[in-house]
């Protein structure tokens, strides 16, 4: 039996939802479990989840968890929570989901988002694209108003999950900054805005600090769990916030690059600042804890890129066959590249919608060579977003940390590692997200006093390549012809 105080931490990702177990007077991951998460596509552009599924899966992995690793219902102190952002869950007054989830990476409302850019006289702290809850919610509001007419209050995903867990509706910092309804100065809801849009600010939760109590899980919720109702649960918080803490919050000089399904490239901040139309795009969130934030540059489709081209060459494929069937040499300067703009992209180009593309196709490219140009085309676009978020130099320069499952794969490491200048270091532990939400429970719980602390002797097997300086020289020109496409595809021609 394990010993009691272990901590339970959820994340509920775009792909999976995650369960770690983690001991908590060591801070030793013990056991993990996961479930794909079902994404439903109901036209282009469109991209739901059903929340009850959600919860189903949770269940059903948390309880196998348990089962597997002997585990009685008191050992489990405490849970944390960590969820994709900006995704909103609609609710009924009576707590019951309205309609499904309308996921981040579902662009339908790209015109909602270009009319708030023209409907607000407020100087918005982030850029206005579609991805935002607050474009999300006028779209509901104009092409669904019967259900936009019940709606009561909107949730973001790890919130809907501890809804279920305490019954208790509340949102931490992290997730209500990436909202688009977020007043950074004021550190609440922006009312301004909200009344400029026409949205009453009664539809959003209370928010609260990710380590604070959210409450105790409720008899239903530890029956359908397998847990008690002794169980503590935090408010937890957004999944990029999360990964930050997860990481030990590294100082200032360590730029920190989440590589999942979506990429973010994130610098911590001394101070927020409100968006610049003029400068490259950058996307600012609060940490949760201790009034930080931090600044993002966001790639949506790497991960994701590869998943789409590993399924549409063979969906019985594994990682290690697609690696495998990758051409071992690296693309070729005159050869076929790849831009990783599935889902449009966020750092450097504004791009809602389909703009991913292979460029310089010829009749010499088969499935090896292109499977190495997306491979190469996501490190590409990886670089290109970092040097966006902090500048060319400050990139050279920087002790580079990359966390998630992207660098599991060992050629992805060594791309990453010639593509990227500076110091790269590459962590085996990825499932950051969750760890974060751990921490973060173990703070409310008072199990330590801050995160940091807790994680100060983690163990993450810490990785690193040693780059080949003629790989390096060839990747530097293969890149420029990189960028000179990602332009003409982002401008349009």
């Amino acid at each position: 039996m394990i010993a009691k105080d272990s901590i339970l931490g959820v994340d509920l990702g775009t792909q999976s939802l995650k369960v770690i177990l983690v001991e908590a007077a060591t801070a030793r991951v013990i056991a993990s479990a996961g479930a794909p998460v079902e994404n439903l596509s109901l036209a282009p552009g469109y991209l739901e989840q059903e929340p009850e599924a959600w919860w189903t899966s949770l269940c059903q992995v948390t309880r196998t968890l348990l089962r597997e690793q002997d585990i009685g219902p008191e050992a489990i102190a405490a849970i944390g929570l960590s969820g994709h952002m900006h995704s909103i869950v609609p609710l009924r007054a009576d707590g019951a989901v309205l309609r499904n989830c309308i996921v981040w990476a579902d662009t339908r409302s790209q015109k909602q988002a270009e009319f708030i850019e023209t409907a607000t006289t407020r100087r918005l702290w982030n850029p206005a694209i579609a991805p935002y809850s607050l474009a999300k919610l006028l779209w509901l509001r104009q092409h669904e108003p019967a259900a936009y007419s019940q709606l009561d209050k909107v949730l973001f995903s790890k919130d809907y999950l501890r809804f279920r867990m305490t019954g208790e509706i509340a949102s931490d910092f992290s997730d209500a900054s990436g909202s688009l309804m977020w007043d950074f100065a004021a550190r609440d809801w922006d009312a301004r805005l909200l009344a400029e849009v026409d949205l009453p600010l009664s539809l959003l939760p209370r928010v609260h600090g990710s380590a604070e109590v959210a409450g105790h899980l409720t008899a239903e919720a530890a029956g359908d769990l397998g847990l008690s109702t002794h169980t503590l649960v935090a408010v937890g918080g957004g999944d990029a916030a999360c990964a930050v803490i997860g990481t030990g919050s590294p100082d200032r000089d360590t730029l920190m690059i989440n590589a999942g399904t979506a990429v973010q490239v994130i610098e911590i901040q001394d101070k927020p600042s409100p968006f610049q139309p003029e400068s490259a795009p950058r996307y600012l969130f609060e940490l949760g804890v201790d009034g930080k934030t931090f600044a993002i540059g966001a790639l949506n489709s790497a991960g994701h890129s590869l998943n789409w081209w590993r399924d549409l060459l063979d969906p019985s494929l594994t990682h290690a066959d697609f690696a495998a069937l990758a051409a071992p040499q690296a693309s070729a300067v005159a050869g076929p590249l790849f831009l990783p703009y599935l889902q449009g992209t966020g750092t450097p180009f504004l791009l809602d919608g389909p703009y991913g593309s292979f460029v310089q196709l010829s009749a010499t490219a088969n499935q090896s060579v292109l499977s190495r140009a997306v491979m190469d085309g996501v490190a590409f676009g990886i670089r290109l977003c970092a040097e966006a978020l902090v500048g060319d130099s400050k990139l050279a320069d920087s002790k580079i940390l990359i966390t998630g499952g992207l660098p599991k794969s060992k050629l992805m490491r060594q791309i990453l590692s010639h593509v990227l200048p500076g110091q790269v270091t590459y962590r085996g532990f990825s499932d950051m997200s969750a760890l974060g939400a751990v921490a973060h429970a173990a703070v409310a719980a008072g199990i330590s006093a801050d995160a940091g602390a807790f994680l100060a002797d983690f163990d993450y097997g810490e990785l690193t390549v040693s780059p080949d300086a003629a790989l390096q020289s060839h990747y530097e020109a293969v890149y420029e012809r990189y960028k000179t496409w990602a332009q003409r595809i982002a401008g349009g021609w």
